[in-house]
């Protein structure tokens, strides 16, 4: 997760918030020791079923009139997430995402995210929206979350079309904003596609109207029911990113409270950073600092997700890949102590990344590509196919920096 922002402006909100408990002071620090103590944002997926039949969905999650007694049972109970939970505390993780299918249509969220919340995890929600009515925000905030991001993967015609459902844009905006007025920080997460990419200045010009304080653009991660056909072409992939830019500085400009964000795709980190050199060499070593501590793709390392069955993934992408079970091993054995080949490596990945762009990048600390996106191109080490960045950028005038 990049903020934009916060390289751009040197000003982030909600970020900094949820991962670093609001003071800024200590984002270096605490990016030392993420890296040192292995400590994982982790991603709790807690149902497959779903009210809405997303195009693009990751989890390829079951439609709620599908979704029965059988399927139910076999997903991870309240027990068990809270054990779960026990061992996060234990580990020191920082934040918990709840994440599904939908979340809310668990009965036991609430119970869930009150049990983390007051065991000092900042506890975030993943959720399409729909279903946040003034008295489900207020019970949001009640239950300890911190963060609510709503899915909105275009304007209303778009969007709809993307849920599957018509009023899915209108019923999404007014929870957003229901979580809003209940005290929550919020954010808009849009997956950017080929149908969609058109969208994208409206759904900020939205944001921005009614104040909503974080904008996460998510790169297509092929899953689920997401592909590579569904993608935007490497030059609409710059475009946007040149367009983000500017368009970050000028809400900030403009006196927004609005942080924009980029979410699996490390090289919009290292295109920044490009780009600042040229205007502020002094500045843009700082950032440099700061993306080296970041690290590139956390995935298997800063970052881990345990889906509704325990099936422990190096991200939420990555479910044709499991490293191990928390009903039969304890996460905290798994992640701490990994006897996983593909953990081992992705946490030593710069002695495998290869390829004629990856392999021999000038940024390949800071970056490394998205490791998930290149497996699903043909070679885990190779190319990550999303990265736009030339060769002039890639090489420079040296192999140094």
């Amino acid at each position: 997760m990049i903020s934009l922002t916060k390289m751009l402006t040197g000003k982030a909100t909600v970020s900094e918030v949820i991962t670093y408990g609001g003071d800024p002071s200590l984002i270096p620090e605490k990016l030392r020791e993420l890296r040192r103590n292995i400590r994982p944002v982790v991603v709790l997926n807690v149902t497959a079923r779903c009210n809405l039949r997303c195009i693009h969905c990751y989890a390829d999650a079951d439609f709620d009139a599908d979704f029965d007694d059988s399927k139910k049972a076999k997903e991870l109970s309240t027990g068990e997430i809270k054990r779960f939970i026990d061992e996060l505390v234990e580990i020191r993780t920082p934040v918990l995402l709840f994440s599904g299918g939908e979340p809310l249509l668990r009965k036991d969220i609430f119970e869930l995210a009150s049990y983390a919340s007051k065991k000092g995890i900042r506890c975030s929600l993943s959720t399409n929206g729909t279903l946040i009515t003034e008295e489900t925000a207020d019970k949001l905030k009640e239950a300890g979350f911190d963060y609510v991001g709503v899915s909105v993967d275009g304007l209303e015609k778009t969007n709809d079309f993307f849920r599957g459902r018509k009023h899915a844009f209108k019923k999404a905006l007014k929870g957003l904003i229901n979580a809003k007025n209940a005290g929550l920080l919020t954010g808009i997460r849009f997956t950017v596609t080929r149908y969609n990419l058109k969208d994208v200045k409206g759904v900020i010009d939205v944001l921005a109207e009614e104040e909503i304080p974080r904008f996460c653009l998510y790169h297509l991660v092929p899953s689920g029911r997401a592909d590579f056909k569904d993608d935007i072409s490497l030059k609409e992939r710059r475009e946007l990113i040149d367009w983000l830019m500017e368009k970050a500085i000028e809400l900030v400009d403009e006196g927004h409270n609005t942080e924009v964000l980029t979410v699996d795709n490390p090289a919009d980190a290292v295109y920044a950073y490009l780009k600042l050199v040229k205007e502020d060499a002094e500045y843009a070593a700082k950032i440099l600092e700061f993306i080296k501590y970041r690290g590139g793709d956390g995935s298997g390392e800063r970052l881990a997700n345990v889906d509704m069955y325990g099936n422990v993934h190096p991200n939420q992408f990555w479910w044709d890949y499991t490293c191990g079970n928390i009903r039969e091993q304890s996460f905290k054995e798994i992640w701490l102590n990994p006897k996983d080949e593909l953990l081992l490596k992705l946490r030593r990945k710069l002695d495998f990344i290869r390829g004629d762009k990856c392999g021999i990048c000038r940024f390949k600390e800071v970056c490394g590509g998205f490791r998930l996106r290149a497996l699903r191109a043909g070679d885990l080490w190779g190319n990550d196919p999303d990265c736009y960045l030339s060769r002039a950028e890639i090489y420079g005038d040296s192999l140094s920096y």
